[in-house]
């Protein structure tokens, strides 16, 4: 099985959650893909915060989750330990599938000059 590559973005600035607009803890770019009409692969990369309020409850995040409000920061002597959580909440990061239907919508809908109102 082949691994993917997920890049942590480090900032002075904490990552926005973009389902509930609070504070993140960890803001990752996540590849995704997907074959095209005439069979040519599509990829790209997109952004995954890790949130303290909307992640809570996922079994991947909580330990990860758990470990922020512990440790804060990452620091030399909690970096294995801290890599051990990352790295089971990447494992389980994914972006959603695209929806053909909703883009083809959206495109349409600012051809005709209207706005489409974005769903979180």
């Amino acid at each position: 099985m082949t691994q993917r590559r997920i890049d942590i973005v480090s900032s002075q600035e904490p990552p926005t959650c973009p389902r509930c607009r609070q504070e993140g803890l960890l803001l990752a770019r996540v590849p995704y893909g997907w074959t095209n009409a005439g069979g040519a692969a599509v990829e790209g990369r997109n952004e995954v915060v890790l949130c303290a309020a909307c992640d809570t409850n996922a079994p991947h995040a909580a330990p990860l989750i758990a470990w922020f409000h512990v440790r804060g920061t990452v620091e030399p002597d909690y970096s294995e330990e801290f890599l051990r959580l990352l790295a089971g909440w990447a494992e389980q990061v994914s972006v959603p599938p695209l929806d053909r239907q909703r883009l083809e919508t959206e495109i349409e809908q600012w051809r005709r000059g209207r706005t489409v109102a974005r769903r979180t």
